[in-house]
């Protein structure tokens, strides 16, 4: 798999919307995160738009989609949200650029088609992680996240189990 460059202070990081809408207050926390970790941050054009469930027509956030993957200043591309709505729009996505210029593509939910698509037809590594509106539930999935997109070293520790045999593991 071919792993997206690492991030450093002052990149650009995209953050769309492809699947239901959010609003300006439930990104406050993400953004103001983002940008004290040095990062620039760039907003899809369709965002906070409104179209039933959506953040926009299929077609609007395809397009915020296509922007960001094709977007050379733009060094990783967050979810603001899962929910439905990813599955609509990944047949009208072109991945061309992407596969010359891979970066990460981070979420969870309804984003994993995007995750699928992406590991087994371009076999570009992916993040399946924090979306921004959840930044306010987890300080340590969020932490995780800055580790995975700046390329520290992350560090897990299970809780014993009789069944399980010790050992230490990479990946």
């Amino acid at each position: 798999m071919i792993q997206p460059p690492y991030l450093q202070k002052g990149d650009t990081i995209g953050i769309i919307a492809p699947a239901r809408k959010i609003s300006p207050e439930e990104m406050e926390l993400a953004i103001k995160t983002f940008k004290d970790w040095g990062l620039n941050v760039k907003l899809g054009k369709n965002i906070y738009g409104s179209q039933d469930q959506y953040s926009g027509t299929d077609e609007q956030r395809a397009a915020d989609l296509q922007e960001m993957l094709n977007d050379n200043d733009v060094k990783a591309v967050i979810a603001a949200r899962g929910g439905y709505g990813m599955m609509r729009i990944i047949d009208k996505l072109n991945f061309s650029v992407f596969k010359k210029s891979p970066k990460w593509i981070v979420g969870f939910s309804d984003i994993t088609i995007l995750h699928s698509h992406i590991n087994q037809n371009i076999g570009v590594e992916t993040l399946h992680a924090v979306m921004s509106i959840n930044f306010n539930k987890s300080v340590d999935a969020v932490e995780s996240l800055r580790k995975a997109l700046f390329g520290e070293n992350l560090i897990y520790d299970f809780s014993k189990n009789p069944f399980n045999k010790g050992s230490d593991c990479n990946g």
